[in-house]
């Protein structure tokens, strides 16, 4: 909006990780670049690896996926998306999945609560993970009974479809964008690295990415 765009930015690496709580670093965050000026705003912070983004122009919020450590994927929604409050989801203070190393847990222990450490929880984390990737919004064109319906991208291990790897996961949200009333998973048994819906079309497409191919 407004000519701006919105992009996400990783951690960097797990030696730099508390970056993502530093208002002075860009890493970890979601930031908003003015595109003729070039100047950018952090939106939020407290991120690890965020992996799909959707802004509803509508509502004027941001909704987007989050890559955890060893489980912990997250779906975040950020209902303040001027920088006049930067919110925090967390990252690497809150998480409800795991280090891969000791080392790591003595550093930042991640702590099972975000909204006790003053963060944001996420509307829905995945533990186990399953690798979560893009997300789109699908309009009422594609079902009638679609209000705020979502579907949501998943890599992951054949070995661990039925723990929601390799799948769509299907979402509505209620009005307030604040509870999630209906959610479905619809195998694939592919790896779902991106997905986009084609107004023209009425359809999705998804790029597999083990096989690879593009899926309708």
């Amino acid at each position: 909006k407004n000519g701006k765009i919105l992009l996400t930015i990783g951690d960097w690496t797990w030696t730099q990780m508390l970056l993502a709580q530093d208002k002075n670093s860009i890493f970890g965050k979601i930031i908003s670049i003015d595109l003729q000026s070039k100047d950018y705003e952090i939106i939020s912070m407290g991120s690890r690896n965020a992996q799909g983004l959707y802004y509803d122009e509508n509502r004027n919020i941001i909704i987007y996926t989050e890559h955890g450590p060893r489980g912990g994927d997250e779906i975040n929604i950020n209902l303040y998306t001027d920088n006049k409050i930067i919110e925090n989801y967390g990252w690497p203070i809150s998480s409800y999945g795991e280090h891969y190393s000791e080392k790591l847990r003595k550093k930042v222990p991640l702590h099972k609560s975000h909204k006790n450490y003053g963060f944001i929880e996420p509307i829905k984390y995945y533990t186990p993970s399953i690798a979560i990737s893009e997300i789109v919004r699908i309009p009422i064109t594609f079902n009638e009974k679609f209000t705020n319906d979502f579907f949501i991208g998943a890599l992951g291990y054949e070995s661990q479809i039925n723990e929601g790897d390799r799948s769509i996961h299907h979402y509505r949200f209620n009005e307030n964008f604040d509870q999630i009333i209906f959610n479905d998973v619809i195998p694939i048994g592919e790896r779902i690295r991106d997905m986009i819906f084609i107004k023209e079309q009425n359809s999705v497409l998804l790029v597999l990415e083990s096989i690879p191919a593009i899926g309708i």
